[in-house]
């Protein structure tokens, strides 16, 4: 006979395994992005001070001499020429600080640290809010696509850090007068 009730359990485990494995993977992303972070960070601590406009060619160089006429080369080389942008120390430490704290946040969100899951939802909405002033001054598609990415992901913490609150107030102990209202229903008995 078809029961309902294990029909729906078996459902609500499907669905809480997936959703674990995406919480899991949007973590593991974030630790990712974390160390890519700071590796590029500290790229751009040596570069201190150097041109945009430098670094972009001194990477494309081989892109110049086999095709002159590329496309990127053609938009990209007029902007990064009419705008004399240098790296700077907080552009490297910005990059550092962000990753550092994505992975330590994630870790201890891997670990379903309660205390995590406020603060990391605290520091990737003040970073999500940054990231709209940005985009607001420099209308980038790129930084547009991270912000989706942060507001997933926020989201999925968010789903996870309300399971855990559920599952912890499930367990919780009785309080005193509850466990006597047990005890004296248990002797009436």
């Amino acid at each position: 006979m078809h029961d309902p009730i294990a029909t729906t359990n078996n459902t609500r485990r499907a669905g809480s395994t997936i959703y674990e494995i995406i919480f899991r993977v949007s973590m593991w992303w974030r630790i990712f992005y974390g160390f890519i972070r700071i590796i590029l960070g500290g790229v751009l601590l040596r570069l201190v001070g150097t041109p945009i406009s430098e670094i972009f060619y001194q990477l494309t160089r081989h892109e110049v001499i086999e095709d002159s006429h590329d496309i990127l080369l053609r938009i990209v080389s007029p902007l990064l020429h009419h705008m004399p942008l240098t790296v700077t120390y907080f552009i490297a430490f910005y990059l550092i600080f962000w990753g550092v704290v994505d992975i330590f946040l994630s870790i201890n969100l891997l670990k379903h640290n309660i205390w995590a899951y406020p603060i990391s939802l605290a520091t990737i909405s003040i970073f999500i809010f940054y990231e709209l002033y940005r985009v607001s001054h420099t209308h980038s598609l790129i930084l547009a696509i991270v912000i989706i990415i942060d507001i997933v992901i926020l989201m999925i913490i968010k789903g996870e850090y309300k399971k855990l609150s559920r599952n912890a107030s499930a367990l919780e102990p009785q309080t005193s007068a509850e466990a006597k209202r047990t005890d004296t229903a248990t002797l009436l008995n």
